[in-house]
């Protein structure tokens, strides 16, 4: 009889993607990846993480409108800067009103933005030869977005300790949640320290960590193909950067 060790025979991959297999999913994202990767391929369990997802955004949307209009108020951009109080007022009443049913809007971009992301990887994937398809990926980056929420759920709690009256200007309203901790800088620069927080550190490890076990590749091809996602978030986040006084 050889005494070669018998690896022992990996978990079953789920079926459905029932609700018991959704919630499992989601909170796995957060620490365990070869389980995560293993309810990707389930057709339909993208929809979990964009209901919470989508909860919460339009939450935190709704939650950051009074700091916005504060910013505003206290510093008007240019298009509200020659306007009398009143006049800025009614600006801000509308701007309040667009900010609203923006945020209601905002989870369809998301699905749009997810959709393009996901196309990017596997074109990226592609190069390494990873073995994907389309909805498994789509279903990851969504996913992944479980640990980007938490950025922005922990923006407005730090707001809300600072209350209303200690926004003086839009850059306030970029909470100093990354390597912007320990270096002050502005313009794109502060918004680039800014992007990589620790959840955005933590993303792109659950997400290299978990491509790489669902595509069965190693992890330095999985961290180039899953390149596209976070690098565009930096760029967006330096232009917006780049925008705030």
């Amino acid at each position: 009889m050889s005494d070669t060790p018998v690896n022992p025979a990996a978990p079953p991959a789920p079926q459905s993607a029932s609700l018991k297999e959704g919630i499992l999913g989601l909170l796995n994202v957060y620490i365990d990846p070869v389980s995560t990767a293993r309810r990707m391929q389930l057709k339909w369990f993208w929809i979990y993480p964009l209901i919470v997802v989508g909860i919460v955004t339009v939450i935190v949307q709704l939650q950051m409108i009074p700091f916005t209009l504060q910013a505003m108020r206290v510093d008007p951009p240019g298009n509200m800067s020659g306007m009398s109080g009143a006049q800025l007022e009614q600006a801000l009443s509308m701007a309040g009103k667009i900010s609203t049913i923006v945020a209601f809007v905002i989870p369809v971009f998301v699905v749009g933005i997810v959709a393009l992301a996901s196309l990017l990887v596997m074109a990226m994937g592609a190069i390494v030869d990873a073995k994907t398809k389309f909805l498994q990926i789509f279903n990851l980056l969504m996913t992944c977005g479980m640990i980007s929420m938490l950025q922005f759920v922990a923006t407005v709690i730090v707001l809300k300790v600072k209350g209303l009256d200690d926004i003086q200007s839009m850059k306030q309203l970029q909470v100093p949640l990354g390597l912007d901790i320990f270096i002050n800088a502005n313009g794109a620069l502060g918004g680039l320290l800014n992007y990589f927080s620790i959840f955005t550190l933590w993303y792109i490890v659950m997400l290299t960590l978990t491509f790489s076990s669902m595509a069965k590749v190693s992890k330095g091809k999985a961290f180039f193909a899953t390149l596209p996602p976070w690098v565009i978030g930096a760029l967006f986040a330096m232009l917006g950067a780049m925008f705030r006084k």
